[in-house]
C-alpha cells in the first residue's frame, strides 16, 4: 500500500491527531500515528483532560483526537444522510471512536481506513463496544489511495485529517471516486484567516472543485478554539504526570504541540464542511 508523504514546510516535525498546524517538514512514518495510537492512548490522564477541557461537549465513549465532540457527531449524522442498508466510509479513523458512533447512530454499516497499523487494530478492537460484528471492518490505506473499489460508498467522513494529505486534491479526488452519485461527504478542518505558510488553506472551496466535489455547506465548531486551547493548557500543567504514564517520547510529542499550536489557535477558524459527489 502506498503511504503518503508530505511537502516541506517551516512546521515542527512532531505532530499528533488533533493538531491544528500544517505538514512537518520530513516525512511522518506510521510508527508516529501507532505510538499516538498505542502508547498515548493507553493514559487514562490524556483523557480525563480531554474530558476536563471539553465539557459536556466531550463524548468521553468515543475518546477521539481532535475536534470532535457531541455537536459534530450531530451535524455528521445530518450531514451524512446514511441509514440501514448504506455504507460509511471513514478516511484516517484512527482508533474508529467516531466512525463507530455514526454507525451505531445511523444503522449504516462502516468500513474505516487509516495508515497505521496499530489505529487498525484498536479500532477494530472496539467495534464490538459499538455495533454488531457484520457492521463494521477496518483497513490498512491512506487518504489518496484507500483500496476500496469505485462508486462503493454512500457517505465518507474525514475528521481532522484532510488538511495532512500530501495532496489535497488527490485525497479529495479519492474522495469522489469512492462515492456513489449525489453521495455525502463531511469533515473537520481549519481555514486560517490570515494565512502565512503555503500549507495554510484561507477557503476550501476552490480544493473540493478541483477534486470534483460540490460544497453544500460550512460550519464553524463552536468553542472549539477555547476547549482546544484549555486542552494544550491542562498537558502542560500535567506533563510530568503523563510522562509518568506513557514515557518520554509521547509526552515530548504532547508538550511540543500544545507549545506550538495553542498560540496559533486564534488565526485558526475550525469548521465541519458538508459536500457532496454531483447527481
Amino acid at each position: 500500500m502506498r503511504r503518503p508523504t508530505y511537502s516541506p514546510s517551516p512546521v515542527d516535525e512532531d505532530w499528533l491527531p488533533g493538531a491544528l498546524s500544517g505538514p512537518p517538514p520530513r516525512p511522518i512514518s506510521p510508527a508516529t500515528f501507532d505510538q499516538a495510537h498505542g502508547v498515548t492512548a493507553q493514559s487514562e490522564l490524556v483523557w480525563r483532560l480531554a474530558e476536563q477541557a471539553y465539557g459536556e461537549d466531550y463524548p468521553a465513549e468515543v475518546r477521539p483526537w481532535g475536534m470532535t465532540t457531541f455537536w459534530v457527531l450531530g451535524r455528521c449524522v445530518s450531514g451524512l444522510r446514511v441509514g440501514p442498508g448504506h455504507l460509511l466510509v471513514d478516511l484516517a479513523c484512527g482508533r474508529g471512536g467516531p466512525g463507530l458512533w455514526l454507525a451505531r447512530a445511523t444503522g449504516a454499516s462502516l468500513i474505516g481506513v487509516d495508515w497505521s497499523p496499530v489505529g487498525v487494530e484498536a479500532a477494530s478492537a472496539r467495534a464490538s463496544h459499538f455495533v454488531p460484528a457484520d457492521r463494521a471492518r477496518f483497513i490498512v490505506g491512506d487518504l489518496a489511495a484507500s483500496g476500496l473499489p469505485d462508486a462503493s460508498a454512500d457517505a465518507i467522513l474525514c475528521l481532522d485529517s484532510i488538511l495532512f494529505a500530501a495532496d489535497r486534491i488527490a485525497a479529495l479526488r479519492e474522495v469522489h471516486r469512492l462515492l456513489r452519485p449525489a453521495g455525502r461527504y463531511v469533515f473537520t478542518a481549519p481555514e486560517v484567516r490570515t494565512p502565512t505558510q503555503p500549507f495554510h488553506v484561507p477557503d476550501w472551496t476552490p480544493l473540493l472543485e478541483a477534486g470534483g466535489l460540490q460544497l453544500e455547506s460550512k460550519e464553524a465548531v463552536p468553542r472549539q478554539a477555547e476547549q482546544l486551547g484549555r486542552m494544550y493548557q491542562l498537558w502542560l500543567e500535567h506533563i510530568d504526570a503523563i510522562r509518568a504514564e506513557v514515557g518520554d517520547a509521547s509526552a515530548d510529542r504532547l508538550e511540543a504541540q500544545a507549545r506550538r499550536d495553542g498560540p496559533m489557535l486564534k488565526n485558526r477558524e475550525p469548521l465541519l464542511i458538508v459536500a457532496r459527489h454531483p447527481s
